[in-house]
């Protein structure tokens, strides 16, 4: 056997071992514990080092509970539906059907290549009849929940190339990405989740949520619930109102414009004939733009003038109106009343556009910017002089009386619009019979006749009309309705690829279930995920989608918890070695196979661990590589030198790796994959200064490092200590709390070389800077002397002395 560290001659040598003989089979004893990381789409791109950091992380996770005597799930599969595979697809000629296949074996190659502890027999894939089966099973019974409506909603639309686009296709400035011309509105029936049915409980019940406090904001937002009062402005000559949100009756004096989102229903009724070119261009332009550059805070807030006015509902004051396409029609009634001294929003658009500002509150200085605080009114009739919170229920009750006005509750969020005029996708299990249909003509296709398979062609084309390319499919379109036999035709609308992530970690608890998406029993005992770990991007969407689906099933009797997600980390990205963004147009994509060719999977695995704390950005590191690799070779050949492992280990060494045991174990549940590696760099240099280790310490550190080196640290368990396969199947050793004992070291402190004080400090942290100099200058003494003096430098000796120069 080679002393030196060759992994191309161990990594296919043990990973065909565990295959064969299951190791990484779910086992059925213990206490659960369920390791998820977000599964992903598979790309013809095969998996990046950002993916790679994700998985090892949640890894090195379930390999350490496993060892704990958790009865840990551990599973992947695969996002294969949706609008990246059909793009890829189209570019190049093939049907996703033939496509995404080949993209999932390469991806599965590769986890394997990287030692990834999954349960293949767990495997799923979205795009397959036997999982899509019960998601079109699970669409029926929401719909029979009454949870599903049809209606017209406005969706992007690129003239040029007779189709409707996802978001993801709209570039900035409103161009269809894939042939650069201008992309316009069009409304089109579309099938929606009433998920505003649940928003209260959304809210509410992420407060028991162990997220991070920056996703959790992001999902309030999002649903974002504010309480306050609906005002309606009548129209200066008609009849009719319009209705505006707001949380500030009490400025109400203070509107000196009103601003409509450009599709605004209203805006029509409001235009004179004098501004309608002007107005229909901008209403042109602005519909181009995606709504996160319509609301984006840097831009400038432009706006057109209608030429129309409301009235004040309480002064009787004439308001102009303009069409801004800062205001969207997803928030609020898409109609905002401007109150420029009181919001800076409208305070930026009143001076671009010399507007009257009028002060209503009183309690900060309205010059150069709005004051949004509350105070005394002023200028508000017989309002005036009443503090903001007594103002508010005065006004309310006067706009109540005129019934102009009323509490409302208002939300951010907006009923999901699921269906998608697209091919790769899961086909929505409804018919329309003109004969026996409801009043939409629907049919549901009945429990029995599912899966409503997705039909293979060779090419397809966008419709020109609009609608997904089945309707195209003369032959799969037509069908029978399943009530009365006569003729009818399919729905053509497939779902979003949200539909799959929406509920696939329930599939993996029970993945060969043939009678039913999952088992209840199945889902109780495993569900819900201990750890999920992914992305940030998915914040907001995948998330709140996949708690709106799980409320739903509880309602539906499915389930009997209230979250999917008990615990949630998100991965920091990994950025090229320049520091930007990895893309194949920038030729600075890492691509792990040459990694992994070049310095073994383990390698790059610990590397992957060691370059910062899980959730922190970081860039890729060619030299960290080059360390995490000459750190195993160490190993390696610490194992195998003469005088290395003997028959004892010194009780200074043993008192060490017992530190080492409990720092690793609580490193790995704290995703400080950073710290933990160090923290066995460490340790390998003080065995070379100390040693030797006992066989049976020999072997407690090599199962401290199989979670992050599994092939590496078979081989040393089984080729040289020759113990039983496998390391993988062997419990955490245990810490002796007595061996972990620290020594207390006395720090002398001095001020200006004088000895004015002393400090205890345990022996791990007697060479911490930040922690001796914060702890010395607290110390009663020594504070005296430091008092009214400039300390000018620190000189530290770790574990021994400070002095402050002054």
């Amino acid at each position: 056997m080679s002393k030196h560290y060759h992994p191309e001659e161990i990594e296919k040598k043990w990973q065909a071992r565990w295959e064969k003989e299951k190791v990484y089979q779910t086992p059925k004893k213990g206490k659960k514990t369920y390791c998820l990381s977000m599964f992903p789409y598979p790309s013809g791109a095969g998996l990046h080092v950002g993916h790679v950091r994700i998985y090892t992380g949640t890894d090195v996770l379930a390999r350490f509970f496993k060892a704990q005597g958790c009865r840990v799930l551990h599973p992947m599969g695969w996002d294969a539906f949706g609008l990246p595979a059909e793009n890829d697809a189209l570019r190049n000629k093939i049907n996703p059907n033939k496509l995404v296949p080949k993209n999932i074996a390469n991806f599965k190659r590769q986890m394997k290549m990287m030692g990834l502890a999954y349960d293949w027999e767990k495997e799923i894939d979205t795009s397959k009849p036997s999982f899509y089966h019960w998601t079109q099973w699970l669409f029926l019974k929401l719909y029979d929940l009454g949870l599903i409506y049809k209606k017209k909603v406005a969706i992007n639309w690129c003239p040029s190339c007779q189709t409707g686009l996802a978001n993801e296709e709209v570039l900035p400035g409103g161009v269809h990405e894939r042939c650069g011309k201008a992309v316009t509105k069009k409304d089109l029936p579309q099938w929606l989740f009433k998920i505003t049915t649940f928003a209260d409980q959304l809210l509410e019940d992420l407060k028991g949520l162990d997220w991070p406090q920056g996703i959790l904001q992001m999902q309030k937002n999002w649903i974002g619930k504010s309480q306050g009062v609906m005002i309606k402005f009548p129209i200066a000559g008609k009849k009719e109102t319009i209705a505006t949100f707001t949380t500030r009756p009490d400025t109400l004096f203070g509107v000196t414009f009103f601003c409509l989102a450009p599709e605004h229903p209203a805006v029509s009724l409001l235009v004179k004939p004098k501004y309608k070119k002007a107005v229909g261009n901008y209403q042109q332009k602005a519909l181009r733009k995606t709504e996160l550059e319509r609301i984006s805070k840097v831009k400038a807030k432009t706006g057109v003038f209608t030429g129309g006015y409301l009235l004040n509902p309480l002064s009787g004051k004439q308001i102009p109106v303009y069409v801004a396409d800062y205001v969207v029609t997803s928030y609020g009634t898409g109609a905002v009343m401007g109150v420029p001294a009181h919001d800076q929003r409208d305070w930026d658009f009143a001076k671009k556009h010399q507007l009257e500002i009028v002060e209503v509150v009183l309690g900060g200085k309205v010059g150069k910017k709005a004051y949004s605080g509350e105070g005394k009114l002023i200028n508000s009739a017989k309002f005036s002089n009443l503090a903001s919170l007594k103002a508010r229920k005065e006004i309310l009750s006067s706009l109540g009386k005129k019934g102009l006005g009323k509490k409302a509750v208002q939300y951010h969020l907006r009923d999901w619009v699921f269906s998608r005029q697209r091919y790769w996708g899961e086909p929505i299990p409804l018919v329309y019979c003109d004969r026996c249909g409801d009043k939409n003509g629907v049919v549901p296709v009945p429990f029995g006749n599912l899966p409503v398979k997705l039909p293979y062609v060779e090419k397809y084309q966008p419709t020109g009309t609009g609608e997904s390319p089945l309707a195209g499919l003369g032959d799969w379109v037509k069908t029978k309705c399943p009530k009365c036999g006569g003729p009818a035709k399919r729905e053509t609308d497939t779902m979003p690829n949200w539909a799959g992530s929406c509920w696939y970690f329930l599939r993996f608890a029970d993945p060969d279930n043939k009678k039913a998406p999952f088992s209840k029993e199945k889902a109780a005992d495993w569900l819900p995920v201990d750890w999920y770990l992914g992305g940030a991007e998915h914040a907001v969407l995948h998330l709140l989608y996949s708690r709106f689906w799980i409320k739903a099933f509880k309602k539906m009797g499915l389930v009997d918890f209230n979250e999917p997600f008990k615990r949630l980390r998100n991965v920091g990205m990994v950025w090229a070695e320049d520091g930007r963004k990895m893309s194949k147009s920038l030729g600075n994509v890492v691509n792990p196979d040459e990694v992994v060719k070049k310095f073994g999977a383990d390698t790059l695995r610990v590397y992957e661990m060691f370059m910062a704390p899980f959730g922190q950005p970081i860039a890729w590191n060619g030299e960290g590589v080059w360390g995490a690799y000459r750190f195993l070779g160490r190993v390696f050949r610490a194992y195998q030198e003469k005088g290395r492992i003997g028959e004892k280990t010194s009780p200074k060494l043993k008192s060490n790796l017992h530190r080492l045991i409990k720092k690793v174990g609580e490193d790995i549940v704290a995703l400080k994959g950073n710290t933990a590696v160090a923290a066995m760099m460490e340790f390998l240099s003080l065995w070379k200064k100390e040693g030797p280790l006992s066989k049976e310490d020999a072997g407690i550190f090599a199962q401290i490092l199989a979670p992050f080196a599994p092939h590496f640290s078979e081989e040393l368990w089984c080729q040289v200590l020759g113990k039983k396969f496998s390391v993988h199947q062997q419990s955490w050793p245990k810490f002796d709390p007595q061996l972990i004992k620290e020594e207390t070291v006395v720090i002398i402190i001095q001020v200006g070389g004088k000895v004015r004080g002393q400090l205890k400090a345990k022996s791990s942290q007697a060479s911490e800077r930040l922690q001796v100099e914060t702890a010395a200058k607290k110390a009663e003494n020594v504070a005296r002397h430091l008092k009214g003096k400039k300390i000018k430098k620190v000189v530290f000796v770790p574990g021994r002395l400070i002095n402050f120069v002054v």
